[in-house]
């Protein structure tokens, strides 16, 4: 999942780290969250970048679930990390685990590229490898994919479920 929104990017990188959403942004995540539910999507831990916007949206979903002791910060996940280092965090759980991954773009649709496409770039590559895999993907603020991982070794594989806006989300 990606953030809500929250306002435009700042200048100051240290403080665009520390930017929240916005009231309409929380009024939109828990309005998906409650959706989510609705629906029966479950899932028993969350990871969430250290960026407060993205903390914000975990916590959010968290509270809908009753989830809030199971929010992992994870520095992976912060804009510009290691996606093969997250890779082999989410590797080391359970097998029936059911992961909420919140993040940022353009990482997250990177990310989604990666385990669904059928390239052969190892899970361990260089954070700072450039994979122009032709992403087509693009999470909006608030979007959701469901991926269901079928293999981690060599690397990560797994099939797209569904990818579902913002929009609706908050329809159903």
């Amino acid at each position: 999942m990606r953030h809500g929104y929250a306002g435009n990017r700042l200048s100051d990188p240290m403080k665009d780290i520390k930017r929240e959403l916005t009231i309409s942004g929380k009024k939109e995540v828990v309005e998906i969250a409650k959706s989510l539910k609705k629906l029966g999507v479950k899932f028993n831990v969350i990871f969430s970048s250290p960026f407060t916007r993205a903390f914000q949206t975990a916590q959010i979903i968290a509270e809908e679930y009753k989830l809030t002791e199971q929010i992992e910060l994870s520095e992976e996940l912060k804009p510009d990390g290691s996606k093969g280092s997250l890779y082999n965090k989410l590797s080391k759980l359970s097998i029936d685990s059911v992961i909420l991954v919140v993040g940022h773009e353009p990482y997250l649709s990177g990310m989604i590229n990666d385990i669904i496409s059928n390239n052969d770039v190892d899970r361990n590559y260089n954070k700072n490898h450039n994979n122009n895999n032709n992403n087509n993907i693009i999470l909006k603020k608030a979007g959701l994919s469901r991926i269901k991982i079928t293999s981690t070794v060599p690397k990560f594989k797994g099939e797209l479920r569904w990818l579902l806006t913002p929009r609706i989300l908050k329809k159903i």
